[in-house]
């Protein structure tokens, strides 16, 4: 491994108090909680290296907090566009051990959103325009407090740049307990033993052979027997001059309250190069545990987002199903999972399965809806992406091979559907990547794009339909092209070029998400001409992402907010159609994760008085069809696949409930349809709501 040491000297402290020290760099943060680090130099020779000749910029370091460390590793640009923001590739990162931060500099690309995960490593993401390390003049690394509550002091034993990874093992004692809980950390809700989780999931299960019924007035499906419409034997929309409703295959209103991964036992999280963290772990050869064993490359998520051999080698350990194959034996956790949780999720007044993805190849999620006889959503797998992306995930929408592609993903992901009258819809994806940079207009990236995409040719032919003459472009775009074919020739920044070119940019944006739904939902539909087309689960909703929804049965969209309703009139004062709430959650503060969610609550009961707030809004709401909550499971705490550790769930890694949350959860689900129908008001009040640092 070639390596170029970084002189810690070199570090100018613009945020933060150093602590005097020879051998490493020892900072203690600002009255705020922050710290503020830069490297300053030359054009591409920042800190006098030249950096273009290796890859990675590697911190061997150390955050002496009691949460994640949020570091942003920030990137000037000499000569940036008029506007143009830093670029940032952020890192969740583990506290209290020693661990290595590798920033691969290849990800200035930005050829996606979510970066790998790598030992002690936690969630990564990238927030840049395309740039290369060569037009940087200076790098910046901005430690953040999250959500802690103590932040001693952040470690820079050494620094340096690489051309590969090096050994990547975290150093430290163990964080995590034998049932797979922080042992650093005690909180009221805690399992102490064995023995007492074990009768706690027996009583549960006991439990759950009677009190396994949807509220009184709900039927079959978990619709509403107050108010019938149409029967078609399949979900589908309705508006009855008020609002927007869904419909259950036996005609009675239905409104999908959902449980994201309600079908999943637990989350596997990372072990290797991390084991010396674990106080258990049980061999992978153990028969008794080889449920709860898997390797990242099974991990469909993972694998679509970094390739399977990134993960064949990544071990991979689930405390949860180790917990219920402790309770129940190694024959029988699964039937008793089935039973317990389809019977809580019934009585809790949740009706839909969200997310509804097989995303482990073990996770027999078709037995459990078979079994549990709840409705359900489905995410698509396998989106029809081209050999040649416009930007990050975003295929050349009019090439004949997107069209063969969508073809292939209908038959192959909703062959397997057809005529189930338990699924409402599905969703085409979920939370595309191009979507995250905010900053990039697709158009422009089309005709910044090396190759004579068929996308580039359909928009040169737009433009060509609107301005006739390449006179009257160049009079609008401030530009002496001479024939529309110098369209063909790559160029960047075309929304910079004038007023009507940004606004041409805008329109012909909006031309390419239209025919990014319509190509897989013709496909789709031909297939499958019975269940409802969900949309793209946008990450969350803006005016911008309207584009194409008419091709859709309901709009989609995440969102993460106290409440859903500016997100909600947001969809809606652009197109009048049935919308439906993804993804949304808020964590609790007061358990032991390292992370509390995208937003949270101090408490569990404050937390389900802001849970109770967001509902009963969107409930409310004329357009809202279904809330879907994210998600059933507390995450690992070491992290997931891509690095989340929240405490967002509905049941913590003992699969133990938070019941002063469900008791919020029930007083609002079992009055669900006197507040979609009008019959309530909502009455819940805003509960304070916060995020990290």
């Amino acid at each position: 491994m070639k390596k170029e040491p970084i002189d810690l000297k070199k570090f100018y402290l613009a945020q933060g108090t150093a602590v005097p020290s020879s051998e490493k760099l020892v900072i203690h943060p600002d009255k705020d909680g922050f710290i503020r680090l830069r490297l300053e130099g030359e054009i591409g020779k920042i800190a006098g290296l030249n950096w273009a000749d290796c890859r990675y910029l590697i911190v061997d370091m150390l955050a002496d907090m009691d949460t994640q460390a949020l570091i942003d590793v920030c990137f000037e640009k000499t000569n940036p566009q008029p506007g143009e923001k830093r670029g940032v590739i952020n890192y969740e990162m583990l506290p209290t051990r020693r661990v290595k931060l590798a920033v691969d500099m290849e990800e200035l690309q930005s050829n996606r959103f979510f970066l790998l995960t790598l030992p002690g490593m936690l969630k990564g993401r990238a927030r840049c325009n395309p740039s290369s390390i060569t037009e940087m003049k200076a790098v910046e690394l901005y430690i953040h407090p999250g959500y802690s509550h103590v932040f001693n002091s952040f470690t820079i034993f050494e620094a340096y740049l690489a051309d590969s990874l090096p050994d990547m093992k975290v150093i430290g004692e163990p964080m995590v307990d034998e049932l797979g809980q922080w042992n650093m950390k005690d909180w009221s809700t805690k399992t102490h033993s064995v023995e007492q989780m074990t009768a706690y999931l027996h009583k549960e299960y006991e439990r759950a052979k009677t009190d396994n019924h949807y509220p009184p007035g709900w039927n079959r499906y978990g619709g509403w027997k107050n108010l019938k419409f149409d029967t078609t034997g399949f979900f589908h929309t309705h508006y009855d001059g008020k609002r927007w409703w869904l419909v259950d295959p036996d005609g009675y209103a239905f409104f999908s309250n959902g449980m994201c991964y309600g079908s999943r036992m637990g989350v596997h999280g990372f072990t290797d190069k991390m084991e010396n963290l674990f106080s258990w772990l049980p061999d992978p050869d153990d028969a008794t545990y080889k449920d709860a064993w898997t390797t990242a490359d099974h991990i469909a998520e993972f694998a679509k987002r970094n390739g399977a051999e990134a993960g064949k080698d990544r071990k991979m350990f689930n405390f949860s199903r180790a917990n219920m194959i402790r309770a129940f034996g190694p024959d029988k956790w699964w039937d008793a999972w089935v039973k317990l949780n389809s019977a809580r999720l019934k009585r809790w007044g949740f009706n839909t399965i969200g997310v509804g993805v097989n995303n482990y190849t073990d996770e027999r999620v078709m037995d459990y809806l078979a079994e549990s006889e709840i409705p359900f959503v489905w995410t698509l797998k396998d989106f029809p992406l081209t050999d040649d992306l416009i930007f990050r995930d975003f295929p050349d929408v009019y090439s004949e091979q997107y069209a063969q592609r969508s073809k292939t993903f209908a038959e192959n992901q909703i062959t397997p559907f057809v005529g189930n009258p338990y699924m409402i819809g599905y969703f085409i994806t979920n939370e595309p990547e191009w979507k995250f940079q905010t900053s990039i207009n697709l158009a422009e990236r089309v005709f910044a794009y090396p190759k004579n995409l068929a996308s580039k040719k359909a928009l040169i032919e737009l433009l060509h339909q609107k301005y006739s003459a390449i006179d009257t472009l160049n009079q609008a775009w401030n530009k002496e092209f001479i024939s529309f074919e110098d369209l063909y020739t790559p160029f960047a920044h075309a929304d910079c070029f004038s007023e009507a070119a940004a606004e041409d940019m805008k329109l012909l944006r909006a031309n390419l998400l239209e025919k990014y739904a319509q190509v897989p939902q013709d496909a789709l539909r031909r297939v499958d001409p019975d269940h409802m087309n969900l949309g793209l689960r946008y990450s969350k909703i803006s005016k911008n992402e309207i584009a194409g929804s008419e091709f859709f049965d309901v709009l989609s969209f995440n969102c993460y907010f106290p409440s859903a309703e500016d997100s909600l009139n947001i969809a809606s004062s652009a197109i009048d159609m049935p919308c439906m709430i993804g993804e949304w959650h808020i964590g609790g503060a007061d358990k032991g994760l390292l992370s509390y969610g995208l937003l949270a609550s101090a408490t569990q009961d404050e937390r389900g008085g802001a849970c109770e707030h967001y509902m009963q809004g969107a409930m409310h709401h004329k357009n809202c069809v279904g809330i879907h909550y994210f998600e059933m499971n507390d995450q690992p705490l070491l992290g997931r696949f891509d690095g989340e550790c929240m405490q967002h769930g509905v049941i913590d890694i003992c699969n133990t409930s938070y019941d002063d949350l469900v008791a919020h959860f029930e007083a609002t689900n079992h009055k669900m349809y006197d507040y979609v129908s009008g019959n309530l008001e909502p009455i819940a009040k805003a509960v304070n709501v916060f995020r990290s640092k």
